[in-house]
């Protein structure tokens, strides 16, 4: 059972803007004026199927994938456009999908890295005591190769890693992909945990019934556009996510 994120008040200014995105893969049009928020604290959700285009969404943020048209702006501030490392500086982690570890590095070299645009020494090594304090299994696996991990382990590490960074906001692709049911409950729970720490939290995530025990606001993208939004309660009990993503059935 996951543990719920923290409460979050709507804020007056959200901390992720995506406003009128359109994206194009060659002649392949890929996002529809797409407009969505991330208020600061919250947890926010975007579900979809394959081919919706959540994992583009992801990439537009990160500076990785730039839109044709549209602006993203975080704290208010248009970043469309910056290289990813400049984006990463002002306040943005990532958790990729299927992690992306440095197999051949140790555990305590890839929490490291996510440390790569620092330079205070004395801080790093205080966070990543607090990261470590967050996720007790990675102490004991410190000097071990990432790429011997088990999977959870592996997205504990991507998931310290992006802490690292002191980010803001850390955008998480299918966090609990290829993860057995033991490990997406823990996994989600630590979300809910990192985001209880004040790190705003941004997720693409198939799994939605356990996606929304912990978001605070959801979206649902198809083919390119958003066709519903609204607080991740109100979207659980929604017939139309529950005939989509929950079986059909009624799992609150």
């Amino acid at each position: 059972m996951t543990a719920g994120a923290a409460p979050a008040p709507k804020p007056a200014e959200p901390l992720l803007a995506l406003d009128s995105i359109n994206t194009f893969y060659g002649p392949v049009q890929v996002h529809f004026d797409l407009n969505l928020t991330v208020g600061r604290g919250q947890i926010v959700c975007l579900l979809g199927g394959n081919a919706s285009g959540k994992s583009t969404t992801m990439k537009i943020i990160l500076g990785l994938v730039k839109p044709a048209s549209g602006v993203v702006r975080l704290g208010g501030e248009p970043v469309s456009g910056l290289p990813t490392p400049q984006i990463v500086r002002r306040g943005v982690g990532s958790v990729p999908e299927a992690r992306r570890l440095f197999g051949e590095m140790t555990v305590r070299e890839n929490l490291l890295m996510g440390a790569f645009t620092r330079r205070d020494e004395r801080a790093i090594a205080r966070d990543l005591d607090r990261a470590l304090g967050l996720f007790p299994k990675l102490a004991e696996r410190l000097g071990q190769r990432a790429g011997t991990l088990s999977g959870g382990e592996q997205q504990m590490v991507a998931m310290a890693r992006a802490l690292m960074g002191r980010p803001k906001l850390i955008c998480m692709d299918e966090p609990t992909m290829g993860l057995s049911p033991l490990w997406v409950d823990r996994v989600l729970d630590l979300i809910a945990t990192i985001n209880r720490e004040g790190v705003t939290v941004f997720m693409v995530e198939q799994n939605a019934s356990l996606a929304l025990e912990i978001a605070h606001h959801a979206y649902v993208l198809q083919t390119g556009r958003i066709v519903l939004d609204g607080p991740a309660g109100d979207l659980r009990s929604d017939p139309r996510i529950r005939d989509a993503y929950l079986g059909g059935q009624d799992k609150t």
